[in-house]
């Protein structure tokens, strides 16, 4: 009915228009002593040099909209520097933990209540690890806090702050250790009392170090970007007491798994020295290493060949390792091996299609769905299911800014200024939220609920019992 009331009168107001076009046109033309007279052109709009439309255009999805329990203002990670991101905000055990006015502040998740207050001037880092929120002061000296009444543990006496432009930094906390890094330099220090350990560099990544850090057995784990005739990621291994260097290895990633005293990596720098583009033969070279020497005690080689005819593409696709299992992307398609019984030669366990027309890396694996992030489409998540092998995706009707993953919700904030809640299992949106932001980063979760970080503020959301 308002539909044809808005048809009706939008009719009404142009008919006595329509007329009057019409005579002003039948009266524009006429003749003067034989001749026509001149009148002005009429005027045109502009027209576009080009205009496409995009297919791939997204339409809104009609859902419920969740208000939010509460929304509270923090600093904005925007305003941060890089090295920091990620880190300024944790959702643990009931309670929500970041930065506001630059001091440690704690909120009830269910109600947004602040609970209390830590310090000043503090740098935007926080780790939270068995009862303990770990971060750095604003001269980069560790403290601990506790997480319920939020009173000091301990504050160290060292500073981590070294003069470099590398931006990565971490607070990594194991059983009796927390680790700080900063770029390729590496500090130790005691749990318990904050006292430094130990701290060791290494020079030939000259500042390039990843945030993998790995502790087993006595030994810590660490890759660094070293540069030479050619740049590969290189696998270090120090004695977690000391800091002693025990072995290292260049052209070797992150441990894809350890087991019985074994450091399974992939090789890295052996590729960067075939001739991909006139030889089909393609291989996935896993390295074993003696956990504490570094030791060669073997490896393992998964093989194929490229379809066609020369040029064949260069590269290697991803890889991934899960509960035991590896997964390579080979020719299109993702092979899966046991780690554990694998010998060399043998064909895959299974092999599944590559979700069509994704380009991007394997992420990991969530409620039985191998997760790839697509490159070409701006970091949607794609999937496969690993019980049949069927394609599945999980759409959005905005461009993407960040997507989170907890048991079977996907939380999709988007650069329209909301975010979607949906399914995993059904692929189906199940709620919507306003943000009221562009930029997000990751959506935390404690119980039954979801705290957004939106630019310059959380906000909480209750999960619908679908989602829990």
């Amino acid at each position: 009915m308002l539909h044809m009331q808005t048809t009706s009168r939008y009719q009404k107001r142009n008919k006595p228009l329509f007329r009057r076009t019409v005579a002003g046109i039948t009266a524009a033309v006429c003749i003067v002593s034989g001749s026509y007279a001149a009148f002005p052109a009429q005027a045109s709009a502009d027209k576009a040099d080009i205009s496409i439309y995009n297919w791939n255009s997204y339409s809104k999805f009609t859902v419920p909209e969740l208000k939010p329990s509460w929304t509270v203002k923090v600093d904005p990670y925007t305003e941060q520097n890089e090295a920091y991101l990620g880190q300024q905000a944790v959702a643990e055990d009931g309670k929500v933990f970041a930065f506001s006015n630059s001091k440690l502040v704690a909120w009830d998740a269910a109600t947004g209540k602040q609970l209390w207050t830590y310090g000043s001037n503090l740098t935007p880092s926080i780790v939270y690890d068995k009862g303990i929120l770990y971060g750095l002061s604003s001269n980069h000296k560790p403290y601990a806090v506790n997480a319920i009444t939020g009173k000091v543990v301990w504050q160290s006496g060292t500073s981590t702050w070294l003069d470099t432009l590398e931006r990565t930094e971490a607070l990594i906390p194991t059983a009796d250790t927390l680790y700080v890094i900063k770029g390729s330099t590496t500090f130790s220090f005691d749990r318990k009392t904050g006292k430094l350990r130990w701290e060791v560099d290494e020079a030939l990544a000259e500042g390039n170090g990843t945030a993998y850090l790995h502790e087993s057995d006595g030994v810590v784990l660490r890759t660094f970007f070293v540069q030479g005739a050619l740049t590969s990621v290189q696998l270090n291994a120090y004695d977690k007491k000391t800091g002693k260097k025990l072995w290292s290895e260049f052209g070797q990633g992150e441990a894809l798994q350890i087991k019985n005293g074994l450091v399974y990596s992939v090789d890295y720098y052996t590729p960067l020295l075939q001739d991909y583009e006139s030889v089909p033969d393609r291989k996935v070279q896993v390295n074993a290493y003696n956990h504490k020497t570094g030791a060669l005690k073997g490896s393992l080689d998964f093989t194929w060949k490229m379809p066609g005819d020369p040029p064949f593409e260069r590269g290697q696709g991803s890889v991934l390792a899960n509960d035991g299992k590896i997964y390579i992307e080979q020719a299109g398609t993702i092979a899966e091996y046991d780690l554990s019984t694998y010998k060399n030669g043998d064909a895959p366990m299974r092999t599944f299609n590559r979700p069509g027309g994704v380009q991007g890396e394997l992420m990991g694996i969530v409620q039985e769905r191998l997760i790839y992030r697509d490159s070409v489409t701006d970091s949607e998540l794609k999937g496969i299911k690993l019980v049949n092998g069927s394609a599945v995706q999980w759409n959005g009707d905005a461009p993407v800014s960040q997507v989170s993953i907890y048991g079977k919700g996907m939380y999709r904030a988007q650069r329209n200024g909301t975010l979607l809640g949906i399914n995993m299992l059904t692929s189906q949106p199940v709620f919507r939220v306003k943000t009221g932001a562009d930029l997000h980063e990751e959506t935390l979760k404690t119980g039954g609920m979801i705290i957004i970080q939106a630019e310059g503020k959380l906000i909480g959301v209750k999960l619908p019992a679908s989602l829990k």
